[in-house]
Order: C-alpha cells, then structure tokens, then sequence
C-alpha cells in the first residue's frame, strides 16, 4: 500500500483521499443524523397537532358532551324511544306510538297484537302483528313516521288486500303487518 502511495500521481491519491472522506460523511449522515432529523420532525408534527388541540375554542368536556349526545341520537335513531324499556313497557310505548302515527295520518289501527320472536344470533325479536285499515298514500306515509318515531323496525311479513268501497284513484286498502323490533338479549331479559 505505501508503493502504492509513493508511486500514484498526487491526483489519484487526493481524489481517493477525497472519496474517504465523503464515503465516511455518508454513513455518518446516513447512521447518525438521519435518525435524528426523522425524529425531529415527527416530534415537530405531534407538537402541531397539540397546539391545535389546545387552540382550539372547544374544551375536552365539551367535545366529550358533543360526543355523548351524538352517541345518545345515534342510539335513537337505531332503537327510538324505547331503547332501555323492559319488555311490557316497551310493548305499550309501541302500541301508544303505533296509534298516534294512526291518528296523525288517517290511518284506521285496527289491532296490534305484540308477541315473541326467535332469537336471532344475540338478539330477541319482539314481533307486533299489526292491523290497518288506510288509503295507500295514508300508509305510505304511516310506515316512514313510524320508522322515523320507533327506530329500527323492520316489516318482515305483509298482506294487502282491497278494502271495501268503490274504486278510485286511492283505494281503501286493508293491511296486515309484522313488525319486528330486535333487541339484545340482556337488554330484552330485564
């Protein structure tokens, strides 16, 4: 190595001594400070969003009582009113809601007859075997107030027959319905 040295032109040995020194440069860059830098701004990015946080008008409480209540009417929207109902209320609030949809709507509640489904994975059906008589645009309108007053409702079973009456444009119709309402299989033993 020292022949190589002695006899290279001075050119070639301070080009390589050059290449050492940017070749040891690199992997210091590379092992020691990119580390560095990467973290630097990863701690820069979490301060920011901090700072948003803690800028921002809306205290801790208030977005957890904003959640809350969002929580509560996505609740309702899923079950209605008679979410946390034992079974004999929830049965009555059903019944009390079903005739004042009737009422609002010109819809005549001939019977509702509430019984007990299956049990379907973790929950419990409560059937409503429900009886109408109504005009078609009447009962329209009564199924989406009453998905709309008691929640997820589903209407697994249906018959529809002409009801009495000379034809028109709107025929009186009679309606026999299932309702379903599931619930969870805690919430429907209290």
């Amino acid at each position: 190595m020292q022949d190589f040295i002695e006899n290279a032109q001075p050119r070639v040995v301070a080009m390589m001594m050059i290449g050492i020194v940017l070749l040891v440069s690199a992997v210091e860059v590379m092992y020691l400070l990119w580390p560095q830098i990467k973290s630097f701004r990863e701690l820069h990015a979490s301060h920011q969003v901090l700072q948003q946080a803690v800028g921002s008008n809306d205290s801790l409480s208030s977005q957890l009582q904003n959640i809350d209540a969002e929580v509560k009417q996505l609740s309702r929207e899923l079950h209605g009113d008679m979410a946390q109902l034992p079974v004999k209320q929830m049965e009555s609030f059903v019944i009390g809601r079903l005739q004042k949809v009737s009422w609002a709507t010109d819809v005549e509640l001939v019977s509702v007859q509430p019984g007990r489904g299956k049990q379907v994975q973790n929950f419990q059906e409560r059937l409503f075997e429900v009886k109408l008589s109504a005009h078609y645009h009447d009962f329209f309108e009564w199924l989406q107030i009453v998905n709309r007053e008691l929640g997820y409702i589903v209407v697994k079973k249906f018959e529809i027959a002409p009801g009495g009456g000379k034809a028109s444009k709107d025929p009186q119709l009679n309606l026999v319905l299932t309702l379903v309402s599931y619930r969870m299989e805690q919430q429907y033993a209290s």
